[in-house]
């Protein structure tokens, strides 16, 4: 078994249309919460505006990588939707799944260092548990 790296979370290009992410960290909730800062990291880059606004939301599945592709799936549409990006995210258990907390910012607020994702690509991601703390990793179309 391969141990991920100590480092905070990262992003590499898959292909010209991918973008793989990885995060690691001691908890699973930390560890999404990483996965999230390394897909907004993705466009953003590792400067990030102030917060001018707060959103949440609930999302449920049967495994943790159910869980991580939801989360991931729903900040993309926050993105595209409602125009809304989360530069500072905390993820905590509910009995039904995940609740994500987001300090966001407006979309016209920022230049986009990046493509902006469109989805959590086919490919299942991962979230597993290492004796070390927890891996994640996903593939993003950009």
């Amino acid at each position: 078994m391969v141990k991920p790296p100590k480092t905070a979370g990262s992003r590499r290009p898959v292909h010209a249309g991918d973008l793989r992410i990885e995060a690691w960290a001691d908890t699973r909730e930390a560890c999404i919460a990483e996965a999230v800062d390394a897909l907004v990291g993705s466009f953003l880059g590792p400067t990030r505006p102030a917060p001018s606004s707060r959103s949440s939301f609930r999302v449920t599945g049967r495994t943790d990588a159910e869980l991580l592709q939801a989360v991931l799936g729903r900040v993309i549409a926050e993105v595209l939707e409602r125009q809304v990006v989360p530069v500072a995210t905390v993820v905590s258990t509910t009995a039904e799944g995940l609740e994500v907390l987001c300090r966001t910012v407006s979309a016209a607020a920022i230049l986009p260092v990046g493509a902006i994702p469109k989805a959590v690509s086919g490919a299942r991601p991962l979230c597993h548990r290492f004796a070390s703390g927890w891996f994640c990793s996903a593939r993003i179309d950009v």
